[in-house]
This record gives structure tokens, C-alpha cells and sequence, in this order.
């Protein structure tokens, strides 16, 4: 049986929406992977080098910033000094936000606290506007061609 929801998870806007945000951002995480893991090893696949830094940004990013949600929590449960939240959203700004989201809901980790969650969605949110606007230009076809164009090595 599911445990009660507290007061602050009734009060929170983005308590619906957590599934989908993790999902998405799992999505994002292996389709990023998985065209760096074709531009590295493949030859005739070429990606825009705005698409491949970024890219690349959010897979170093998000392994970095699911570890360090991992230590974090772990330092929490041990009354140990703990990683600033300053440090958390830094590390989801350089593009590690699907591995904090899903370090988030793996560890159970600032998941209450309503602030953290705000500014966190406030990067999500602008990584998405980034995204958006790299699709608007490009991007999904380049991504696209990429995988068709994708040779046995």
C-alpha cells in the first residue's frame, strides 16, 4: 500500500508532472548517449557541433550529477557534511538535469523541498526552451540523418 501523501506533496504544482519529467529525461539521456556513442564510433555520422556539446554536456553532466545526488543523500542519512544546493543546481545547469531528476526519484532526494524543487524546474524549464529551440533549428533533422546515415563500423 502506497504511503499518505503529506501536506506539502498535496500543496506541490509539479507533484503530477514528476513521472512525465523523469521519463522525458531518461529519454533525453539515452537518445543523447546513443547519438554520441554513433558520432564517436561510426564513420559519415556528423552532428552539428552546438548539438554535439551539448549533447555531450548533458551525458558527462547527468552521470556527475546523479553521483552526487547519490553522496548526498547518503551524507544526509549519516548527518555528514552534505553537498550545497548551490553545487546540485550548478551541476543541473551545465546539463546534468536528467541525472539529478532521476537521482531525485531513485534516492528520494529533495523531493519535499519545495524551494529546491522550484529552481530545479526553473532549469528544467530552460533546458527544455534551449531544446526547443535547437529543434526549431535543425537539430531533429540532423538527428534523424544521423541515424539513417549510421554505418556498420
Amino acid at each position: 500500500m502506497a504511503r499518505p501523501r503529506t501536506w506539502l506533496e498535496w500543496l506541490n504544482p509539479f507533484d503530477r508532472f514528476q513521472r512525465w519529467f523523469t521519463f522525458f529525461a531518461v529519454f533525453w539521456f539515452a537518445a543523447a548517449a546513443y547519438l554520441l556513442y554513433l558520432a564517436f564510433t561510426r564513420d559519415g555520422v556528423r552532428l552539428p557541433a552546438t548539438l554535439a556539446i551539448y549533447l555531450l554536456a548533458t551525458v558527462a553532466g547527468s552521470i556527475v550529477a546523479f553521483v552526487a545526488y547519490g553522496i548526498d543523500k547518503r551524507a544526509a542519512v549519516r548527518e555528514k557534511p552534505r553537498i550545497s544546493e548551490r553545487t546540485l543546481h550548478i551541476m543541473g545547469i551545465l546539463g546534468g538535469w536528467p541525472g539529478a531528476q532521476l537521482g531525485r526519484q531513485i534516492f528520494h532526494h529533495k523531493t519535499l523541498k519545495l524551494p529546491f524543487r522550484i529552481v530545479f524546474f526553473l532549469i528544467v524549464t530552460t533546458h527544455l526552451c534551449f531544446i526547443g529551440y535547437g529543434m526549431f533549428f535543425g537539430w531533429w533533422v540532423d538527428a534523424i540523418r544521423a541515424l539513417m546515415t549510421a554505418k556498420s563500423a
